[in-house]
């Protein structure tokens, strides 16, 4: 028998209510084979009047056609508008960075601390935080305690989570500090568990003073509002 596979699912989609035209277009086939096909299909009065009213519809088989023209539409507007973001904030300068760190820390920074410091689950604020601490003030790597938080139920990981953290910074695990586990269970269960990475907290050593100078930045930006 030619074509079995094709058949068999033309007689499945007939059974549906499907049209004859629009399962050989979809099984890349002939009208007439499909007709063949499913000539013994009954279809149901329901079946058969939506059949009709999508017949007399002018735009029935064309609206799958223009939502797919639309969505790439939309997907190549969103992409030039990345771009288009892309290059309009192009290489920060120092005085640029100097301002957007002080910004960064205004938001997400420690300001019940005695020392400077950032958490967060997202690898590029981590990135931009050590990269404001080093180019604008000069600190180094061994200014800085890291320490990675996670939930108990992701302490089998803590290998793994820790050597993706060294990987990104570029630090020696030997220098992250003992893990802090969050005692708490969680509700709700996570699609893709493995992409969970926990919060990596950075703080400077002995920087009290540097603290309070932030503060002062802080001040400074608010005097801009």
């Amino acid at each position: 028998m030619a074509k079995p596979r094709e058949r068999i699912n033309a007689r499945k989609l007939r059974k549906q209510g499907k049209s004859i035209k629009w399962i050989a277009k979809q099984l890349l086939v002939s009208p007439g084979s499909v007709s063949w096909w499913c000539r013994d299909v009954k279809l149901t009065s329901e079946q058969i009047s939506l059949l009709e009213k999508n017949g007399r519809d002018p735009f029935y088989g064309r609206r799958l056609g223009y939502a797919l023209k639309q969505q790439k539409l939309r997907t190549n507007k969103i992409e030039r508008l990345r771009v288009e973001g892309i290059k309009d904030v192009g290489i920060l300068l120092r005085r640029e960075l100097f301002l957007v760190g002080i910004a960064l820390y205004w938001a997400e920074g420690f300001k019940k601390d005695s020392q400077v410091g950032l958490g967060s689950s997202d690898p590029a604020m981590i990135l931009m935080f050590i990269r404001w601490l080093k180019e604008c003030f000069g600190y180094t790597t061994e200014d800085l305690l890291i320490r990675v938080t996670v939930n108990e139920a992701h302490e089998y990981r803590i290998g793994e989570i820790i050597k993706y953290w060294s990987n990104l910074l570029g630090i020696d695990e030997e220098l992250f500090q003992k893990p802090f586990y969050q005692h708490v269970k969680w509700k709700k269960e996570y699609d893709n568990p493995e992409n969970y990475f926990g919060v990596l907290r950075v703080r400077v050593r002995r920087s009290k003073d540097f603290l309070r100078k932030i503060y002062g930045f802080i001040e400074g930006l608010k005097k801009n509002v």
